[in-house]
């Protein structure tokens, strides 16, 4: 049986970002790309409601998404955004048991998905995240 058109493009997706991901970050493997992706993605969504996470994936491309919800314990409150330095060292001490990231993996990270994002579907659900979080996206141009 041959796999559906629908599951062969979101693989194509998938292996493209993590190949743009660790071109980006100039890491060695994909697998670190991957850890590093998922550590990112779970961080940022640990920050934002539950209606605002549910907005974010559906923007997403559908191996990201999945990767975005899955192990989710949704939370009638979210984790309080201290600041772009409190995000990046709770993604480093995510990791610290497997790797340890560049300093600037939260940056590569949200340019690679800036690029693969819906841009209109992107600027309003981006538009609609918490101070701070929004900022994620300002600089994804680098």
């Amino acid at each position: 049986m041959t796999m559906p058109q629908e599951l062969e493009l979101a693989s194509k997706q998938f292996g493209e970002l993590l190949s743009e991901l660790k071109k980006r970050a100039l890491l060695q493997t994909r697998n670190q790309c991957y850890a590093m992706l998922r550590t990112v993605l779970h961080e940022f969504r640990d920050h934002l409601s539950t209606l605002q996470a549910i907005a974010f994936a559906d923007g997403l491309p559908p191996l990201v998404c999945t990767m975005f919800v899955s192990d989710w314990p949704p939370r009638e409150v979210p984790t309080v955004f201290a600041s772009q330095q409190a995000f990046h060292d709770a993604v480093v001490r995510r990791l610290a048991p497997h790797h340890y990231p560049p300093d600037s993996i939260v940056a590569d990270v949200f340019a690679v998905l800036a690029s693969c994002l819906d841009s209109a579907r992107a600027a309003a659900v981006i538009d609609e995240l918490p101070d701070g979080l929004r900022d994620c996206f300002a600089d994804t141009n680098k």
